[in-house]
């Protein structure tokens, strides 16, 4: 019986890692959709690794930062907004293997932004570790940009909102650790 407990215990520890780091993802993609550019920074570990090929804001040239410092600037423009709610940032199949140790996890997705003119997608590859302070980020992540569309004549048929209209202030309950 001790053994079936053990095994138990080991897999309940495994999913728990998995909802967690869904947790971070979504709080990754939804903090870039408000404004929250501080919670973005803190989606990565302080030595986190991050390529960005084929960066459309870049001219289709390849991005890459060593460190949450040289990431920051990248993020800065989703920060210094007002808050609200954007959306734009959908993903759909999120994979994520948790290793053994419940140390890591290996996380991948397929992602399409949307905006006032345009729309493109393509796919999150990178890996979360655990943190010494409970939290999941990423530690390496490669957000790769495989296609897109941009529209040259649009119209605009409703504005951004500010926060006032989210119940929770923007901060989804979902995206805070239980008891946290």
């Amino acid at each position: 019986m001790s053994d079936e407990l053990e095994a138990l215990r080991a897999r309940v520890a495994r999913l728990e890692a998995k909802e967690a780091v869904i947790s971070t993802f979504n709080r990754y993609l939804y903090s870039l959709d408000t404004g929250f550019g501080d919670e973005i920074l803190d989606c990565y570990t302080e030595d986190a690794v991050l390529d960005v090929p084929n960066f459309p804001g870049a001219g289709g040239n390849d991005l890459h930062f060593e460190g949450r410092a040289e990431i920051a600037p990248l993020y800065a423009p989703y920060g210094d907004r007002e808050p609200g709610i954007g959306g734009g940032h959908h993903s759909a199949n999120l994979a994520i293997n948790v290793d053994f140790e419940c140390k890591k996890a290996e996380v991948s997705a397929y992602f399409m932004t949307s905006g006032a003119n345009g729309v493109q997608g393509g796919r999150y590859e990178g890996v979360m570790r655990h943190e010494p302070d409970g939290q999941w980020r990423w530690e390496t992540l490669s957000i790769t940009s495989a296609w897109g569309w941009r529209a040259t004549e649009f119209e605009t048929i409703t504005e951004p909102v500010t926060l006032k209209y989210s119940p929770f202030g923007g901060h989804p309950v979902a995206y805070v650790p239980h008891g946290g």
